[in-house]
Formats: structure tokens, C-alpha cells, sequence
């Protein structure tokens, strides 16, 4: 598990190199169904662009996330497009939705990319289990818990690539590690199966209406640096413990054994291994 990634987010960077996340959230949309009459509560909401692009449709949407500088980002944007219908707010949805959220006041629970995330800094299944409770116990009969995350497998080979790197700037600093201390201790993701999805969601009391998962190859932002960028976006846990030069190094090295599977290089771009799990459960 991870230590808290909260406060290490830059909101910026996530629009430079993955603006692609909620331009490719069309289907989970989609089974959000969204009308005048919601009231969606969007967990892990990021920068808040799909929270404002839902909000035209729905009476109310609460964008909360994590990390507290996204969500000043996003209350920016929201103040900056003199949207009323919007609120934010900092939320850790692994353990402070019954905390924060007044239960019943939302139809609707929304999350797009950010589960693994949330799955990734809880410490056990039965930990990600009750955050699925949690959502369950703030919805009225009848409420929608619609999700998109990153599935099991997902970006595999970045994974794989990260581990090996940073387990060999560790070598090189004189610490051995292995590839699964490393990957227990730093990775900040959790890809769940469908059936670990499933058995959290029906031992939460949910019917699952849908579940399903898609390999989707996604083409990354900004051609030859589109993987540095990616990296650096995303995969800041790894660094902890390393300084600039060692950091660097391992985005270069990671970058390079990348290229052997993600580098196409006859179109110039880059093309990750996405793995999308999505689900939509009713509370009965």
C-alpha cells in the first residue's frame, strides 16, 4: 500500500498529459443516464472537468476528490464559469464518505478513474469493501452507484516498468529490495478483478446491473514525451525516498524499456494498456 498521494497531485500537470481520462469517460456517462431531477455526488472528481460538463444535465453535482489542490482547482474553474449548480470539496473516499456526506441527500454516486486510486491506499479487501458500504449507506433505496476504474492489468507494462527501475536505483544505492516490497510499499493503485468488484458490491447489499471489463489501448498526450509526461503525472509514489537525479532516472530508464511495447513509431505517439472496469449497482 502506498502512503497518501493526496497533496502531491498538480493539477496542471493532469491537464497538460491526461486530459484524455475525461475525454474518454463517453460510456460511463452513459450509464449515469444523467437528468434534470440528479443530484450526483462525483467521487474523485480531479480537476472537475467531468463534473462541470455533467452539471449542465442534472440538478446538482458534488465534486469531491482527495487531494486538496484539485479541488481548489476545480472550485476555480467552477467560480471562473459562474456555475451554480456545483459545489466542491475535499473528500477521502476510502474513509471519510459517511463522515462528510449527509446520507440520502444524493441519487447518484459517480466516479470515473478513481477507484484504483482509492483501492490503492487502503491497506486490505475488507477495507476497499467498506468503502463500497460507505457508498451504499449514503444512498436512498434506488439509488445508482456508477463507477469507471482502471481494471486488473491495467497499464501493466508501466507498472512492470516502474518496479524494475526503481528496484535497480535502489541496487545501485546500496539497498536491495524486492520487486514486490517495491510494488507493496510504493505502487499507489489497486486493479481489482470483476469478482473482487462483484463480491464488494453484493456483500455491500448492491444489485449489479452491469459489470464489465474492456482492454482499451489509449493513446497518450503529447506524442514523443507523452509517457514522461504520463509518468510524472502519475506515478510520483515511486519517488519516495529518492532524490531529483535518482527520480529522473528512473523515468529515463522506465521510458526506455517502454518503448519496446508502448513506442509506435511509425505514427509518433505513445499507447497504453488500458484496462477499464466498469459497474452500475442499484440500492434496492
Amino acid at each position: 500500500m502506498a502512503t497518501s498521494t493526496g497533496e502531491q497531485w498538480s493539477p496542471n500537470d493532469y491537464v497538460t498529459h491526461a486530459s484524455f481520462v475525461p475525454a474518454l469517460a463517453s460510456r460511463v456517462v452513459s450509464l449515469l443516464a444523467p437528468q434534470p431531477t440528479d443530484h450526483i455526488l462525483d467521487i474523485g472528481a480531479g480537476d472537475g472537468v467531468l463534473s462541470i460538463a455533467i452539471a449542465s444535465q442534472v440538478a446538482t453535482v458534488h465534486c469531491t476528490d482527495g487531494s486538496r489542490h484539485m479541488v481548489e482547482y476545480a472550485a476555480t474553474r467552477v467560480a471562473e464559469g459562474k456555475i451554480k449548480n456545483v459545489t466542491t470539496e475535499v473528500v477521502d473516499a476510502g474513509t471519510e464518505v459517511k463522515e462528510k456526506i449527509p446520507a440520502g441527500k444524493y441519487n447518484k454516486v459517480f466516479s470515473n478513474a478513481a477507484y484504483h486510486w482509492i483501492f490503492g491506499s487502503l491497506s486490505s479487501a475488507d477495507a476497499r469493501a467498506k468503502a463500497f458500504q460507505d457508498v451504499y449507506d449514503i444512498l436512498p433505496p434506488g439509488g445508482e452507484f456508477v463507477v469507471e476504474c482502471g481494471g486488473h492489468g491495467n497499464v501493466g507494462e508501466i507498472l512492470v516498468a516502474l518496479v524494475s527501475t526503481v528496484t535497480s536505483v535502489w541496487a545501485r544505492k546500496g539497498v536491495v529490495k524486492t520487486y514486490a516490497e517495491i510494488k507493496e510499499t510504493l505502487s499507489p493503485w489497486y486493479f481489482a478483478t470483476n469478482a473482487e468488484i462483484a463480491g464488494w458490491l453484493q456483500a455491500a447489499g448492491f444489485k449489479i446491473e452491469l459489470l464489465e471489463r474492456e482492454y482499451r489501448p489509449t493513446t497518450l498526450n503529447n506524442g514523443d514525451i507523452g509517457m514522461k509526461g504520463w509518468i510524472d503525472t502519475f506515478g510520483f509514489p515511486f519517488w519516495e525516498g529518492l532524490n531529483d537525479e535518482e527520480k529522473n532516472a528512473v523515468i529515463s530508464e522506465a521510458v526506455e524499456l517502454l518503448r519496446i511495447a508502448d513506442w509506435l513509431e511509425h505514427e509518433g505517439k505513445w499507447v497504453a494498456g488500458y484496462v477499464r472496469c466498469r459497474f452500475k449497482a442499484i440500492k434496492e
